[in-house]
């Protein structure tokens, strides 16, 4: 039996919830459209017939305006200490901004996977921007 730990990041409303759900095929991570509904880490474990990957879903991580926030985004990015796999997701609805540039500075981007959420909302000129 193989296992490992992949953790789920990026800023609030990215899908990271709803990826968890649908990867775990329950529903185990409270989805809402509205922002940082998410403020602890959620694990969703997915087990195949030779191997377990406990998936790690983190809160949005955005700017901070309060302690809360700020508690909430240390909480997302300790996260990726722990874990084998970091997985990067970004909204392909909305270009790719500073936000989401701030939040692949702090993370090692280059042993981490970008996610592209979303696809199928998106349109050709939504994603070209």
């Amino acid at each position: 039996m193989r296992s490992g730990f992949v953790t789920f990041v990026g800023r609030p409303n990215v899908g990271k919830s709803t990826l968890l759900n649908a990867i775990c095929g329950a529903k185990v991570s409270i989805v809402s459209n509205k922002p940082q509904t998410t403020r602890t880490r959620i694990r969703g474990v997915h087990h195949t017939e030779d191997a377990q990957i406990v998936f790690v879903d983190t809160p949005g991580i955005h700017k901070p305006i309060t302690a809360l926030g700020e508690r909430v985004n240390a909480t997302a990015l300790d996260s990726v200490n722990d874990v084998e796999v970091v997985c990067l997701l970004i909204d392909a609805c909305k270009p790719f901004g500073r936000g989401d540039q701030w939040v692949a500075d702090h993370i090692d981007v280059a042993n981490a996977f970008v996610v592209v959420n979303k696809i199928d909302k998106a349109t050709v000129i939504t994603w070209c921007r």
